[in-house]
């Protein structure tokens, strides 16, 4: 049981490298700034993970206790969050941390990088949400609760859900 949920994260983690990589070299036109999320009560255009911590974990009864609507609701939100931390985690910014908090130079191309990744992560979440919304509900319960229980883990294994020591 272990090994296939070693061998899933892997194959997961993988995949959201492979796709933010396929994004990044699709095309060489300019990116617009991204919409500051400003979630975290400060300016984040140029922050590296805009989302601000997630501090409420469930249990398994919890979730099973819980309609499948609001179910897909909350594993859409998680997944979402991971795409957003998964990147960074060798930066380990906290949420909101800005090229000049973590000592990175604020040069055209850096900004430039993080633009154009935000734009497609932006972009990679739309369109991963519209195939979740028509393919989820076809999902089992026990499915849904079992993956937002393995994506909470993931997200209080990343140090994103402490400050930093």
């Amino acid at each position: 049981m272990k090994n296939n949920i070693l061998k899933l994260s892997i194959v997961f983690v993988l995949g959201l490298i492979s796709m933010f990589v396929m994004l990044s070299f699709t095309t060489n036109e300019k990116v617009a700034a991204p919409i500051s999320y400003n979630v975290l009560g400060k300016d984040t255009a140029h922050a590296f993970v805009k989302l601000k911590k997630i501090t409420k974990y469930y249990t398994k009864e919890e979730l099973t206790a819980m309609p499948k609507l609001e179910l897909i609701n909350i594993y859409k939100a998680r997944l979402a969050y991971l795409i957003e931390i998964l990147p960074f985690l060798s930066l380990h910014p906290e949420p909101g941390a800005t090229f000049n908090d973590m000592s990175i130079p604020e040069t055209e191309v850096n900004i430039a990088h993080l633009e154009k990744e935000a734009k497609n992560k932006s972009d990679f979440v739309n369109s991963l949400n519209e195939t979740l919304d028509d393919v989820i509900p076809y999902s089992e319960k026990t499915n849904i609760v079992w993956s937002i229980l393995y994506f909470d883990e993931m997200i209080k294994n990343s140090n994103y859900t402490e400050k930093k020591k």
